[in-house]
């Protein structure tokens, strides 16, 4: 019977990191169904869903320190189950982009605003690069979202275009395809 976990693995980065957990996932026939894997600072982060037949799967729940051990991550898992569609209220799919230069409290009071909205943030990307020219940091986030059809989308950008003037953001609101 097919089971699943949910992986997460933290630690110093290093070139390979990937390939190590990867093999070490799919030499126990595991299938990776989802990931996210980022370098943050020298830290390299994982967190993965992965299927695999049930005793594998309850093995690697009681004992994952082979893979900490070999890949010098801290190693946690969890049962999880079967992914289904989420059953929420019609929606569509847009992506927002945020552009700034950077201060505290811009994903948090971005958040808040699609939250009182009830959108649903189905996946964030929130980084700080140098400027070409100066060198002083501009924040940049990406996100998808699942905004309900039911919502007015004239008041929502005009709610975040209220934000960005306060918070002196650029900020986007798109259309977005949704892949099945």
């Amino acid at each position: 019977m097919k089971s699943y976990l949910i992986l997460t693995a933290v630690g110093p980065d290093r070139p390979g990191l990937v390939d190590q957990v990867s093999a070490y996932l799919s030499e126990r026939n595991f299938n990776i169904e989802s990931s996210r894997m980022a370098a943050l600072g020298g830290e390299f982060a994982i967190i993965l869903l992965a299927s695999g037949e049930e005793a594998e799967v309850e093995a690697l729940l009681k004992d994952h320190s082979a893979l900490a051990a070999s890949s010098g991550l801290q190693v946690q898992a969890r049962a999880a189950s079967a992914p289904e569609p989420r059953a929420m209220p019609a929606s569509l799919p847009y992506r927002l982009r945020v552009t700034s230069m950077d201060h505290p409290g811009i994903v948090s009071q971005v958040s808040r605003a699609l939250h009182q909205r009830q959108i649903n943030i189905e996946s964030l990307d929130a980084r700080v690069s140098p400027a070409p020219v100066s060198g002083a940091p501009v924040f940049n986030l990406e996100a998808s979202l699942s905004v309900p059809a039911t919502l007015k989308l004239r008041e929502l950008r005009r709610e975040l275009e209220d934000l960005a003037d306060e918070l002196n953001l650029d900020l986007e609101l798109e259309s977005e395809e949704r892949t099945p």
